[in-house]
C-alpha cells in the first residue's frame, strides 16, 4: 500500500515544485509513504504534508492551498487532509496533543504488513490481569512495557520468515477500528513481539477452552486512550481478556546488533571528551568554513550520509565472505543490501540539485535542512558522539533482578558496563552481571538476534521487595542500634547489591523499623 502526499509552503500557502515552476504538475514536490497505518484508517484518501519551525505561526499552520485541515503532526512535519478526516482523527486520538504524541506511530513506513481476523490477548502489563485465560502469573510473565509475544505462525507470515533464517524481536504497529472484532471502539498502538511457541507454552485456566492466542498484547502498548483527561477519558482504555478483531499489524524494524553514539554516557562523564578533543577540533573548523555557504553544506550531508553507506558496504562484504561458508547469515545479507539501495528523500533531493543548477538549495525546504544539519553537527561535536558502542533492542526479563543482563554472545557471570536509554539511575551506568535467560531465546531455542533482556522490575516493585525483606530481619536488626554507614553493609550483606539511590531510600525505611 502506497500513499503519495504533496508537500507545500505553510508560509506562502503555496505547492512546493522542484523546478520553481508553479505551472508544472510534474514538477511537484512528492513523498511516498509505504504499508502504514494511516493508511489503513484512511484507504485511498489524499494527504499533504507541510513543515514548521521555531517562527511558524498559528495563522502559517492553518494554511493549505486546498483549505485541507491539520491531522497529525511528527516532530517538524505537518499532516493534513480532508475535513471529513477528522471524525477519525477524533476518535483515534480525543486528546489534541496525542495527535502530535503520537503522529509517527500512524506515519512511519512498515516492511511489511498483514491485516486479518486474530486472537488477541490483552494483558495488563503491571499485574498479569487478562481476563483468566490463562494464569496471571504467566502473562506477566510474557508482558512488559509496550512488549509482547506473537506466534510463530503469525511472525512467519508478517516477517517473510523462511526456514533457516534467524529469529528477531520486530518493533511493530498496530491498529483497528470500531467495527472490527469485539471491541468497539477506534484503538492504535506500537511495541515490540517476541516470537514464541505460543501453543506449547501458554497455561490456560480452562483446558476445554484453549483458544489458538495470535498476539498477546500489553495495555501499555495502547496509545491515544486520553487516560490523563481529569474530567476522566474520552475513550476509555481497553479492559484486559481475549478478543477477535480484525487488526492491521505492521513489521517496523527487526532487531539487529549496531553502533550507537556514546554521547548518553559524555553526558554523566564529560570529561571522557578530553581524550579525543583534537579531532573534534578539526571537525569544529570545517563546519565552520561551511556554514556560510548552502552548496558547501549540502556536500557535508552527502558525504555523510555516503558515509554511512561505505560502513554499510563493509559489513554486505564481511557478510558475503561468511555467507559462503555459512548460510545462516543471508537474511543479515538482504537486510543490508535492501538498505544499501535504499536512499534518503532529501539525500536524492540534494544530490540532484547539486548536480544542476543549485536552485532548490535556496528554497525554504532545503534551507530548513541545511540549518538542521548545522545544528545537529555542532551538537554532534559538542558532545563527541563520533565514539560509537554496542547497540541491541531491549525486551525485559523477569529473570533478571537489578543489575544483571542477559547478552547471549557474552560469556556467562561476565561483567558488563552498560547504560540504556533513558537512564535507569541517577547517572545512567550500571556495572551488570551477565546471566542466560530463556526470554532471550527464540522459537527455535536460539538467541534472538539483536536483542538483549534486562530487569524491568519498577521502583514500586523493589521497594516492596526490599520492606519484606527489611520485615524478615527485623528481629536480628532491633537493638543494634545502627549508624548510617553500618545500616547501608548490614543490608549489602543481608538484602544483597542495590544501586546506590536504592540504598539510600531504604536505608531510611530502615531507620523507620528500627526507631
Amino acid at each position: 500500500m502506497t500513499i503519495q502526499a504533496k508537500h507545500f509552503d505553510t508560509r506562502l500557502n503555496q505547492w512546493i515544485h522542484t523546478d520553481g515552476n508553479t505551472n508544472n504538475p510534474d514538477s511537484l514536490l512528492k513523498e511516498e509513504l509505504n504499508n502504514t497505518l494511516l493508511e489503513h484508517f484512511f484507504p485511498g484518501v489524499n494527504f499533504s504534508f507541510g513543515h514548521m519551525d521555531e517562527k511558524s505561526t498559528v495563522e502559517q499552520l492553518i494554511n493549505h492551498p486546498e483549505g485541507h485541515k491539520l491531522l497529525l503532526s511528527s516532530k517538524t512535519r505537518l499532516l493534513y487532509g480532508s475535513e471529513e478526516c477528522l471524525h477519525t482523527i477524533r476518535q483515534l486520538c480525543p486528546d489534541n496533543k496525542d495527535r502530535g504524541a503520537y503522529g509517527s506511530i500512524f506515519l512511519g513506513s512498515c516492511k511489511n504488513a498483514v491485516n486479518k481476523e486474530l486472537n488477541v490477548l490483552v494483558v495488563d502489563d503491571s499485574n498479569g490481569e487478562n481476563g483468566g485465560v490463562i494464569s496471571n502469573d504467566q502473562a506477566y510473565r510474557l508482558t512488559g512495557d509496550c512488549y509482547g509475544q506473537i506466534s510463530t505462525d503469525l511472525y512467519h507470515e508478517l516477517t517473510k520468515h523462511q526456514k533457516g533464517d534467524k529469529y528477531r524481536v520486530i518493533q511493530h504497529r498496530f491498529g483497528w477500528t470500531h467495527r472490527d472484532g469485539d471491541d468497539n471502539k477506534y484503538r492504535f498502538g506500537k511495541g515490540t513481539l517476541r516470537p514464541a511457541n505460543l501453543d506449547q507454552i501458554l497455561n490456560y485456566q480452562d483446558p476445554n477452552n484453549a483458544t489458538k492466542i495470535d498476539l498477546i498484547l500489553p495495555l501499555s502498548a495502547f496509545k491515544g486512550t486520553d487516560k490523563d483527561n481529569p474530567h476522566g477519558a474520552t475513550k476509555p482504555q481497553i479492559q484486559p481478556g481475549l478478543y477477535r478483531q480484525n487488526i492491521w499489524l505492521g513489521e517496523k524494524s527487526q532487531s539487529e546488533l549496531g553502533k550507537t553514539a556514546i554521547s548518553q554516557l559524555l553526558a554523566s562523564f564529560p570529561n571522557g571528551l578530553k581524550d579525543f578533543t583534537e579531532q573534534l577540533e578539526l571537525e569544529a573548523k570545517k563546519l565552520n568554513v561551511a556554514q556560510d555557504d548552502p552548496r558547501q553544506l549540502a556536500q557535508l550531508i552527502l558525504e555523510k550520509y555516503e558515509k554511512r553507506k561505505a560502513f554499510l558496504e563493509e559489513q554486505v562484504t564481511t557478510l558475503e565472505e561468511q555467507a559462503a561458508e555459512d548460510p545462516t547469515v543471508a537474511e543479515d545479507l538482504e537486510t543490508l543490501r535492501d538498505r544499501l539501495t535504499t536512499d534518503s528523500f532529501i539525500y536524492k533531493l540534494i544530490k540532484a540539485d547539486l548536480q544542476g543548477e543549485g536552485q532548490l538549495l535556496e528554497t525554504e525546504k532545503v534551507q530548513r535542512e541545511l540549518a538542521r544539519f548545522v545544528q545537529n553537527e555542532w551538537k554532534e561535536i559538542a558532545i563527541g558522539k563520533t565514539l560509537t558502542f554496542e547497540r541491541a533492542m531491549v525486551i525485559p526479563s523477569k529473570d533478571l533482578q537489578n543489575e544483571e543482563i542477559c547478552i547471549p554472545h557474552y560469556q556467562d557471570k561476565e561483567e558488563v558496563l552498560n547504560f540504556r536509554s533513558p537512564f535507569l539511575n541517577s547517572n545512567g551506568l550500571c556495572l551488570s552481571i551477565n546471566k542466560m535467560v530463556e526470554d532471550i531465546l527464540g522459537p527455535d531455542g536460539k538467541p534472538l538476534v539483536g536483542a538483549i533482556a534486562v530487569s524491568d522490575e519498577t521502583s514500586d516493585r523493589i521497594y516492596n521487595r526490599i520492606n519484606e525483606q527489611i520485615k524478615s530481619i527485623l528481629p536480628e536488626a532491633q537493638g543494634k542500634n545502627l549508624q548510617l554507614e553500618g545500616i547501608t553493609n548490614y543490608l549489602d550483606q543481608n538484602i544483597g547489591k542495590l544501586e546506590t539511590k536504592d540504598k539510600i531510600e531504604f536505608t531510611n525505611k530502615f531507620n523507620e523499623y528500627i526507631s
